[in-house]
Order: structure tokens, then C-alpha cells, then sequence
């Protein structure tokens, strides 16, 4: 419960936020500007254009439902649809006649419907076999050419293939084309697009007001922020009259990732201001900036993450054990059997225990009224980018200036390897990651102020929950809080922690009675069949396609080692440094077995497994590190300062790269 006092500051501030959002609002060249905007759209609608969707492409996912897997078919790239299939062209705009053309299969001789915009336009029996079938919409159709939005249904009877005989399939689909005639008077646009393109020119203005809050004179910050946002709507303007199906289909995307931004920033300076009404200005830059890049990072995963038209790898593996816990059948992910099997690529018959704890977590995200994969892109999305003031807190318990702090914040949020993590879209470790981080930032406040009890069995609940997020945190883990006790003991001449190896004994002993007993049996049995000689003589185990080298395949899969640079120069002149404040030396200690942890695992993992999984537990020490790295150079003259300006552009620049890289290699 909020006592009287949180809650009074928490109602000023929402009626401060409310005050200052209300005099942006209330200022007439924004209204003008948001007509002007709409009215340009409205121009831009008038483009004609012609529409394709490559079903089974990587980009076909923001247009299709109801539709099954990606295949190969005769050189093709197809999808079977289900009994209802739909092919939507979100806000292409109506009353332009247009030709539509589908390519299509039925796979047998079967009757078929095709029904556009409500009217049907086909129904009659299909033969086996590619054919092309078109449609003309003019005013022979004024329901269907009337609609903003197209949309096409495919209906067929039930088919079941020997391959998967428990999937229903309608018709092979393998392309659709919309062509809008060149001529043919004005082009309704769509409502619903234009309202959010309108909302999200009003939300870039309102963003860049509220950064600027308190820095300058209040109208100049009102043109200031006009202007900014009058760019981005041109920048827009020309992407809708590029394709308006593009625009119409992240339209809704661009708002919410624009309101989340607002809101987050906004919350996140209220926190860091805590009870104080009033701050000095040097003071509230440094929490705006802090705020903006917490901000900035959860903009940079969510605005290329949930983007229709992106591809994360493994989201449909996730989805699929998501929707199954959610239909009840809890046995299937906590019992040995295929969540806890290893990918079908690494050629072994292995089984590790992955926890459905991830699962679990997200699961009541599908009682909100939103699409559950939006959600769960949105939760994991903002718990990672809450590392960003993390690591800023580290730095600062290190006994360092803010800008080393904000240096490392922002490292930290541009880290390419965070951008690997969720292009594969491994949701489970990003949420082990966060667990483990908070973890170790509870351990290092409670060995400064004191083991209470009411700290230990917090600490050591969420230590339950680390360890059963996978089992390379718990062994990462066990491992750095087991060298934490001997070493603070010789840091800081400190009694000695044994709270520490309590918690270690308690977080096991319930992680192995409430999950990890149950796999004890039938991960062993697994092992030792691959153990067992093969009939020729010799292991079973084999690395599928040869052992990797190391080290190559190590710095590829971190997209760039630069980060690690200016975190090693930190850690040598943090060694040579003799610090005498005791909480800044344990601090030291924490960051560096926790960064000493990840060779030690790549030795491990050499031959044993993928040695990507226990580099995304290090990326927080690494940013912490690389962050005083850049600082300690900024420091040594004005070459310095170039040094360290080029690294932070540079990794937020190989970032960026990598990240759309991705995302539109994925969806091409």
C-alpha cells in the first residue's frame, strides 16, 4: 500500500505532468500544424500505387491471418491457409477502382470462396494446381470499392496433409496484388490512418516539449518542439505517399511506441527526483538525459521489435508454449518432454531443463484487452531497458561522476549484443538476465547496509526465481555470489558474509524441490546415451558441423568486441587504483568476478554448448565497465575526448546497423 505521503506526491506530480502537457496543448499553431499535416496526407492519398504480398516471404506477416507456416512449394513461397484465411492492404485508400489478382492451390479439387471487402467475388470448384485468378472491383461493386481498407477472404473445406494431419488447410496461397487504376477521381483515405498519423505529429511534439522542459523560455521551447515535429510528419508523409499500406500497417505501432516513450521518460525523472519538488538545472539535466536514454533504449528494442512487418526468430516458439499454458495444459512445459528439448539443428537427443517460469510471468498479459504478442514484446522490451538506470546506479556505487554514469547508461542501451538478443527473440534469457541483475545489485546494497532478515528473504525469493529461469544463470550465479564473501572479507575488512552462502543453500534447495528434481533422472539417462560408444567405437557426441573456433566465433557473435575495449582499460585502472571507500571496493569486486565469470563459462561451453547464452549475462558489467573506460579517456586532453566520442558513436552506430540489419534481412 502507498502511504499518504507517497501517494500526495505521486497525485502532484501526475497533475504537475497533466498542468505542463495542457499549456502545449492549448497553443494555436499546433492545431494548425496538425490540419496542415492531415491535409497533406489527404494530398499524398492520391498517389495510386500497386500492391504485392509475397506470401510466404519474410514481409507477408503484417498482412496475413489465419494462415499456417512458411513453405517451399515448386520454387514457391507459399502459405496453406486454414478454413478462413484473410489477406489484408490496411488503408489503401477507397472509391479507385482496382484489380486484384491472386495466385493460388487448392492442393486437390475443391470448392473455393473468394469474398473481397465483404462481397463475394468468387465461388466455384478449383482444380490441383498453380493458377492465377482475377478480380475487377469498379462501380459495378460500390461496397467494395467503397472500403478504405481491403481485405480479402479465402474459404475452403477442410484438408488435412500426411504431414501434419492435425492442421486443417484451406488453399495454398503464393501471391496477391492490388493495382489501383491511375485514373479515377479522389481516393477516400483511410480515417483511422490519418487520425494516427495526426496523434503521433501531436505525440513527437509533446516528447520533444517535455525533454526541453525547464531548459529554455517556454515559447521558444513550444516552436522548437513544433519544428521537430513538423519534420518527422514530412519524413512520414513521404513513406505514406510511398505506400500507403506500409504506413497504414505501422501507423498504430508508431503511436504507442511514441506514448510508451512519453510516459516512461516522464516516470522515470519523477523516480529519480524522488521527494524533491524543486531541482537545481545542472541537477535536472542529468536526470533528463538519465530519463531519455531509458527511454531511448526501450524505443530502440520496442520500435524494431514489435514492428508488423519484423521477424524475431524463435517468437512463434515462444507463442506456441504461451497459447499451450494458456489452454491449461501446464504439464506440457513443467514436466521432461519438448519445451525442454534442444534445437533439432544441434543433431543431439539432449534434454535441459528450461523453465517455464517465462511463461508463467507474461501469462496474465492475455487478460488485457491488447495482442498478446504486442504485450509480451512490450513487457520484455521495458524490463531490459530498465538495466539502463542500472547501470548508471553501478557506476556511481563505483565512486564515479555522473558523466561516467551516463556514459555507461547509454552504452548499456546501444549494446549490439542486447540487438542480437532480441532479434533471435530469446525471451526466456533476457528476462534470466534481468533477474540475475537485479539479484547481484540486491546482494551488493545488503552487504553496504546490513543482512536483515527481511532483506535476506527478499533477496533469496528473488534468487529462486533467478535460478529457475534457466540453468546457466543458476550456475552463473552460484558462481559469482560463492567468490563474493572471501573476497569482500579482503576488500573491505568486513565481517565475514555468510548470509551470502545461505541464500546460495536456500535458493538451490527450493529451485531443485520445485523443478529441477524432476529432471535429474531424465537428464542424466539423456546424457549418457550420447556418452555410450557408438556401435563402431568411439562418443556419440559430436559438435554438429565441427568445433567452432573460439574465439572468431565468439567476437562475430558479439557483432563487435569494441565495448570490451574501453571496459578493460577501466578494469586495469581500477585495479592499479587503491580506493578507500569500502562500499566503492566491494562494488569493484562484484563488477569484476561477475565479468571474470564469462571466460571461465566459454572454456566450459567449448565443446558442450553454445557459447552465445552466458554472453548476454555480462553485458551489464561490460557497459558498467566500458562506461568509466570512455570517461577515464575523455579525461586524458582534447585527443581524449575525440577517443571517447568516436567510441560512443561508433558502438551506437554498429548498433543501429546491426539492428536493422536484422530486422529487414529477416523480413526481406
Amino acid at each position: 500500500m502507498l502511504s499518504s505521503s507517497a501517494l500526495s506526491r505521486l497525485l502532484q506530480w501526475a497533475a504537475d505532468e497533466a498542468g505542463y502537457l495542457l499549456r502545449l496543448l492549448v497553443w494555436l499553431p499546433v492545431w494548425v500544424g496538425v490540419g496542415a499535416a492531415v491535409a497533406a496526407a489527404t494530398l499524398a492519398y492520391q498517389l495510386p500505387h500497386t500492391y504485392t504480398v509475397e506470401v510466404g516471404s519474410g514481409q507477408d506477416q503484417a498482412y496475413v491471418r489465419n494462415f499456417h507456416a512458411r513453405m517451399p512449394s515448386a520454387g514457391r513461397t507459399c502459405r496453406w491457409s486454414d478454413l478462413y484465411g484473410y489477406v489484408g492492404f490496411p488503408g489503401v485508400g477507397g472509391s479507385r477502382p482496382f484489380t486484384l489478382t491472386l495466385t493460388l492451390n487448392p492442393g486437390r479439387r475443391a470448392p473455393v470462396q473468394i469474398i473481397i471487402n465483404g462481397e463475394r467475388f468468387l465461388d466455384r470448384t478449383l482444380d490441383e494446381g498453380w493458377q492465377t485468378v482475377r478480380f475487377r472491383v469498379d462501380d459495378t461493386h460500390p461496397s467494395a470499392l467503397a472500403s478504405r481498407d481491403t481485405v480479402v477472404e479465402l474459404r475452403a473445406p477442410d484438408f488435412r496433409t500426411p504431414d501434419v494431419p492435425g492442421e486443417p488447410k484451406g488453399v495454398k496461397l503464393d501471391s496477391v496484388t492490388l493495382e489501383q487504376d491511375a485514373q479515377g477521381g479522389f481516393i477516400t483515405p483511410s480515417y483511422s490512418t490519418l487520425g494516427l498519423f495526426a496523434c503521433f505529429v501531436l505525440l513527437v511534439y509533446l516528447l520533444i516539449g517535455r525533454f526541453m522542459r525547464g531548459l529554455s523560455l517556454f515559447e521558444v521551447i513550444k516552436w522548437r518542439a513544433l519544428t521537430v515535429a513538423f519534420a518527422v510528419g514530412m519524413l512520414l508523409l513521404s513513406v505514406l505517399a510511398w505506400n500507403h499500406a506500409v504506413f497504414s500497417a505501422i501507423a498504430p505501432h508508431l503511436v504507442v511506441t511514441a506514448l510508451s516513450a512519453y510516459f516512461l521518460a516522464a516516470l522515470c525523472e519523477a523516480l529519480l527526483s524522488g521527494s524533491k519538488v524543486h531541482v537545481n538545472l545542472t541537477s535536472l539535466v542529468w536526470r533528463r538525459l538519465l530519463a531519455l536514454a531509458f527511454a531511448g533504449a526501450f524505443v530502440a528494442r520496442y520500435g524494431g521489435m514489435a514492428l508488423p512487418q519484423s521477424v524475431i526468430i524463435d517468437m512463434p516458439y515462444h507463442m506456441r508454449w504461451l497459447r499451450t499454458l494458456l489452454a491449461g495444459d501446464w504439464q506440457a512445459l513443467y514436466f521432461p518432454g519438448g519445451l525442454s528439448t534442444v534445437p533439432p539443428e544441434w543433431g543431439l537427443s539432449l534434454l535441459i531443463p528450461k523453465s517455464p517460469l517465462f511463461y508463467v510471468v507474461v501469462a496474465p498479459l492475455a487478460g488485457l484487452p491488447f495482442d498478446l504478442e504486442t504485450l509480451v514484446k512490450w513487457v520484455v522490451c521495458l524490463l531490459d531497458a530498465s538495466l539502463v538506470p542500472l547501470a548508471y546506479w553501478l557506476v556511481r556505487r563505483l565512486g564515479f561522476s555522473r558523466g561516467a554514469a551516463l556514459a555507461a547508461a547509454y552504452l548499456y542501451a546501444a549494446m549490439p549484443l542486447v540487438f542480437r538478443s532480441f532479434a533471435y527473440g530469446i525471451l526466456p534469457t533476457i528476462l534470466a538476465q534481468w533477474l540475475a541483475a537485479l539479484l547481484l545489485a540486491g546482494v551488493l546494497v545488503a552487504s553496504n547496509k546490513g543482512w536483515s532478515v527481511l532483506r535476506w528473504v527478499g533477496l533469496t525469493m528473488l534468487a529462486v526465481l533467478a535460478f529457475l529461469s534457466f540453468p546457466t544463470p543458476a550456475v552463473f550465479l552460484t558462481l559469482i555470489l560463492a567468490a563474493l564473501p572471501v573476497l569482500w572479507l579482503r576488500a573491505g575488512k568486513k565481517p565475514f558474509q555468510w548470509p551470502v552462502y545461505a541464500l546460495i543453500a536456500a535458493a538451490w534447495a527450493v529451485a531443485v524441490w520445485a523443478y529441477y528434481g524432476l529432471y535429474v533422472n531424465a537428464v542424466a539417462a539423456s546424457a549418457m546415451s550420447l556418452l555410450a560408444p557408438a556401435p563402431g567405437g568411439g562418443a556419440t557426441v559430436r559438435w554438429p558441423g565441427g568445433v567452432p573456433q573460439l574465439l572468431a566465433w565468439t567476437a562475430g557473435y558479439s557483432v563487435t568486441v569494441l565495448p570490451l575495449l574501453p571496459a578493460v582499460v577501466a578494469v586495469v585502472a581500477l585495479l592499479v587504483r587503491k580506493a578507500g571507500n569500502p562500499a566503492h571496493r566491494r562494488a569493484f569486486v562484484l563488477v569484476l568476478v561477475w565479468l571474470l565469470i564469462a571466460p571461465l563459462f566459454m572454456v566450459v561451453n567449448y565443446r558442450v554448448d553454445m557459447i552465445g547464452k552466458h554472453l548476454f549475462f555480462v553485458m551489464l558489467p561490460v557497459a558498467v565497465m566500458s562506461g568509466i573506460g570512455v570517461w577515464l579517456m575523455s579525461r586524458r586532453g582534447q585527443w581524449g575526448k575525440v577517443y571517447a566520442g568516436l567510441a560512443l558513436v561508433t558502438v551506437g552506430w554498429q548498433a543501429l546497423l546491426f539492428w536493422v540489419e536484422r530486422l529487414v534481412g529477416a523480413s526481406a
